[in-house]
């Protein structure tokens, strides 16, 4: 990602020199940005006050089951990070026509968002944030590969727990991610919502409910466009999770006993999250249940970029995955009315294994060799789970595993390769808890 001006990059380099500078491993630096993840993470709220899962509302009193799931490279085919800098420049065109519609020079969104400039050349400024973004994601890689060289090279070292590797790894990312905010190159992404985003995106692996949904999908198959792909299956297994007991009780094929549904990821855009998986996820629940309008809630638990571009690190990286699912399992434990319950959480990368293994079940989605290496090197066994029942699926999910304390000691995850599997697994769960 080439910087617009001579000083930008000026800067970048001397952010780079100095920021690389790292004595080891466990170095204090790392050290100490892993203190204020951790402290940020602990004072974290999962549900604001209008949640209808918060305690004031008596929201989990009767929610004891939850299927928390990543975003990129889980429920999307692909990781969608490098789409953003496209959001971002569609964002603040469409925000430049407003403006200039409305008369030039009276929006400081406008301004903000385009340097000061009276006009606005989409194309340039396209570009630009392209190629300041694939030079950021280009000193990702570098230092990603260097902090998993540095990592495989302390093996002797047995003070160097799991989560200490897993926070090591997170660093690339969270000193990018500031490089990210200083370069503007996400300017006027924080504008765009959930139904602006929607009309940007060429979105694959949803299902054609209706004529408008039909009619949106064939707007789409336009070059103006992100495109999009959910991986198959995995719409409608998050949409039948929610559907109702009472509602599809003479629908054998759609029974659910009640899950909640909840995103979990360190993307920056909760908008993209929400335009690419709730709502098409809520808009295929709707059709099966034939209504029209739904209360359902599914909570997004992410980063949040601003309408500067600088984003907000609410996730950070794997230990403050672990923290969030931690944290839900306290807040259900301390205000469901039944003591059996159980959080299920589904992530694909390296990223994700502190939170695999707090959870009651984790599965693994895909064959990451990160996650795997990093796994198997601390003794977590990772086995199909089309072979569930060889390894004791069952008597896992039928036990209370709500005690968090229990979490560390798990030394099993599942993998799978596609939504079904994961859907069929499901399904077993509602049968046995049906039984209890």
């Amino acid at each position: 990602m080439s910087s617009s001006t001579t000083g930008a990059i000026v800067f970048y380099s001397f952010l780079l020199s100095s920021s690389s500078q790292s004595s080891g491993f466990l170095s204090p630096d790392r050290t100490e940005r892993k203190s204020t993840i951790m402290n940020e993470g602990s004072s974290s709220t999962l549900f604001p006050p209008n949640s209808k899962f918060h305690p004031n509302q008596n929201g989990l009193s009767k929610r004891r089951r939850w299927l928390v799931v990543d975003f990129d490279g889980t429920c999307t085919e692909h990781d969608t990070t490098p789409l953003l800098p496209r959001l971002a420049a569609f964002a603040t065109r469409s925000r430049s026509s407003i403006s200039q519609s409305a008369g030039a020079g009276k929006d400081d969104t406008l301004s903000s968002t385009t340097n000061g400039r009276k006009g606005y050349n989409h194309q340039q400024d396209l570009q630009k944030r392209l190629d300041q973004f694939q030079l950021l994601e280009d000193e990702f890689m570098k230092r990603y590969g260097e902090a998993r060289a540095n990592m495989f090279s302390n093996d002797d070292d047995q003070s160097t727990t799991l989560y200490d590797v897993l926070d090591a790894l997170d660093e690339p990312s969270c000193i990018v991610t500031e490089m990210v905010s200083a370069s503007g190159c996400l300017s006027g992404l924080g504008h765009a919502d959930t139904k602006e985003v929607e009309g940007m995106l060429n979105l694959h692996g949803v299902t054609e409910t209706d004529n408008d949904t039909r009619e949106r999908m064939l707007e789409n198959h336009s070059d103006d466009k992100v495109v999009v792909r959910l991986r198959h299956g995995c719409e409608s297994t998050l949409a039948r999770i929610l559907l109702d007991d009472e509602s599809n009780s003479n629908e054998d094929a759609y029974t659910c006993l009640g899950w909640s549904l909840a995103i979990l990821s360190i993307n920056w855009c909760p908008a993209l999250i929400d335009a690419s998986v709730v709502q098409p996820v809520l808009r295929r629940r709707r059709s099966l249940l034939s209504i029209k309008s739904c209360d359902t809630e599914v909570p997004i638990w992410s980063n949040e970029v601003d309408r500067d571009g600088v984003v907000t690190l609410h996730v950070p990286g794997a230990l403050a995955k672990r923290d969030r699912i931690l944290e839900l399992k306290r807040y259900i434990k301390q205000h469901c009315d039944q003591t059996q319950s159980i959080i299920i959480y589904v992530g694909d990368s390296s990223t994700d294994l502190a939170g695999l293994l707090a959870a009651d079940v984790g599965i693994v989605m895909g064959n990451s060799s990160s996650l795997i290496q990093i796994a198997k090197s601390w003794g977590v066994e990772i086995a199909p789970l089309k072979h569930r029942n060889e390894h004791g699926f069952q008597s896992l999910v039928e036990l209370d595993t709500s005690d968090e304390n229990e979490s560390d000691e798990k030394k099993i995850l599942w993998q799978v390769d596609t939504w079904q599997e994961i859907d069929e697994a499901l399904q077993q769960i509602d049968e046995l808890w049906k039984q209890t």
